[in-house]
């Protein structure tokens, strides 16, 4: 009897700690996080907020020098572009500090990186003095569609020569990005207010349409980046658009990367900081650090020294 009474109540002990192991999905309002916070969690957000600040300062500086030293046709499109990491950065501050905003701040910072990848492709016909100017000087195998990530599925196709129709083509598939991204998250954020439970196996019908209007969109940008980068070397077309990708790749992969990891280190989950909660800290975090020296980088890109600025002036003034 003593034994069996000792292996009931292993078991109710067992029971106990895988029940107190799995963690709530509700998250908490702003008072109940603050209420909650823990040491880590408090370190986390303050260089969250610190590598922020940052950012802002080193996109403000990027954009003062745009301003001094760019040709006036080019200003408004390349602060746009410059824009996507303080407004990263920002939108991460609010994800942090508000746990039930986090798809929210989420959506606005990929829809306007969508919008980025479309005014991106807008600069580069701008570098190279329009569509029109674009086509005479190119030759007969300039545009290439046989491009990454669509070359596998298009082994057929061969160079050819630059037109009004494939340049519409070209822009089409980019334009798709801000309009159909716009609409799934729309129905996204809808489906998140409505009904927290379920919101992780609904969006398990969305990404397909994600994904593949992604592919379509990157595959236009492989073309239009490859086709100006060939010709015009001195404008480092292909570290900028890096640049630019590495925000979408960042802000899509890692947090696969970073839940995999805090699920299995994290010591506790309880409310209110449930597991999401404490995946969003680490991933904001690690996101504003990426931020920080993205637009390091792109500051350096987008100064213009020497020959770029030679070219662009010579651009401006035809």
């Amino acid at each position: 009897m003593e034994m069996e009474t000792a292996s009931t109540q292993d078991s109710r002990v067992d029971n106990n700690q895988s029940v107190s192991r799995v963690c709530p999905s509700q998250l908490p309002t702003v008072i109940e996080y603050i209420a909650g916070l823990d040491l880590i969690l408090t370190v986390i957000i303050g260089i969250t907020i610190v590598l922020s600040i940052a950012t802002f300062v080193i996109c403000g500086r990027a954009i003062t020098r745009v301003l001094s030293h760019s040709p006036k046709r080019f200003k408004t499109k390349t602060i746009i572009v410059l824009l996507i990491y303080p407004v990263v950065a920002a939108l991460a501050i609010m994800s942090i500090l508000i746990p039930k905003a986090y798809f929210i701040c989420d959506t606005v910072s990929h829809i306007y990186f969508m919008i980025c990848a479309y005014v991106f492709y807008s600069l580069l016909i701008d570098y190279v003095g329009g569509e029109d100017c674009f086509i005479k000087s190119t030759d007969s195998e300039t545009f290439n569609a046989k491009t990454p990530p669509c070359c596998c599925f298009l082994v057929c196709l061969k160079r050819t020569a630059v037109t009004k129709n494939r340049l519409l083509f070209t822009r089409l598939l980019i334009l798709q990005l801000p309009i159909m991204q716009s609409l799934l998250f729309l129905g996204l954020n809808v489906v998140f207010v409505e009904d927290i439970e379920n919101f992780n196996q609904i969006i398990l019908y969305f990404v397909p349409f994600i994904v593949l209007s992604i592919v379509i969109g990157v595959w236009g940008l492989n073309i239009a980046v490859r086709m100006v980068a060939s010709l015009h070397t001195e404008l480092q077309i292909m570290a900028k658009y890096f640049a630019l990708q590495a925000v979408l790749i960042l802000c899509k992969v890692q947090p696969l990367v970073i839940m995999v990891i805090v699920t299995y280190i994290t010591p506790r989950c309880d409310f209110p900081l449930v597991l999401q909660v404490q995946k969003n800290a680490v991933f904001q975090m690690c996101l504003c650090a990426e931020m920080l020296i993205l637009c390091i980088w792109a500051f350096h890109l987008y100064k213009t020294p020497g020959k770029n600025r030679n070219f662009l002036a010579k651009t401006e003034s035809n």
